[in-house]
């Protein structure tokens, strides 16, 4: 049986393990977290391949067009999208800096990869000591999801059913908020009460509630 004294993860809220109740976040979390840091450039640069209606990922080289045909508009929901990534991760590298007394960051030649870098080195304070860690990790893996999803439509994220977890402000009463799931994510996270579910386990709770 749980101890309901014992800390759990501001993330997944599973319990933390004795050598991590000084942390706020449990290490699988700041792996997922790092993981997501790691490849968000890469997917935020590639979106740049959208930009203009009818193209194909950046990764697939150009398409050629006559010289004679107009320039296609800009897609402006993309752009929308890479704009705030870049927003989001230089916001919460601002506020690092701020709690570690660090005059602003700074950049050199790309904002969004050096703004990533510099989160992802940090990350290791980040959990330890920063208390919204929960609040930046859905930011990132909602970035993440975004850009997967917009890259490769077969890893959008999916609406699975409702959550079963025991609501934050009434636990006799179940969640319900719409969960959706990530093709080929290990887990699945409630945006509402922040509960964190293997996938599979969560597979079964849902087939046990129809």
């Amino acid at each position: 049986m749980t101890d309901p004294n014992r800390p759990t993860c501001t993330i997944c809220h599973r319990p933390l393990w004795a050598d991590e109740w000084h942390r706020f976040a449990c290490r699988q979390c700041e792996r997922r977290i790092a993981d997501h840091l790691d490849h968000l450039p890469d997917l935020i640069h590639d979106l740049h391949g959208l930009l203009t209606p009818g193209s194909r990922r950046a990764l697939d080289g150009p398409i050629a067009r006559s010289s004679a045909e107009p320039p296609a508009p800009i897609r402006l929901d993309i752009l929308d999208r890479i704009t705030a990534a870049a927003a989001v991760l230089d916001t919460w590298l601002a506020d690092w800096h701020d709690h570690l007394q660090w005059p602003s960051p700074t950049y050199r030649t790309d904002p969004l990869a050096e703004a990533a870098a510099a989160l992802r080195t940090n990350l290791p304070w980040a959990v330890e000591q920063h208390l919204a860690i929960d609040d930046f990790a859905q930011e990132i893996a909602d970035l993440h999801s975004d850009a997967t999803g917009l890259l490769d439509p077969g890893k959008r994220a999916r609406r699975i059913g409702h959550c079963p977890a025991p609501a934050p402000d009434d636990p006799a009463q179940a969640c319900g908020a719409v969960l959706r799931y990530v093709p080929g994510a290990a887990t699945v996270t409630c945006r509402w009460c922040r509960t964190t579910w293997d996938a599979i386990d969560l597979g079964a709770a849902l087939a046990l509630a129809v």
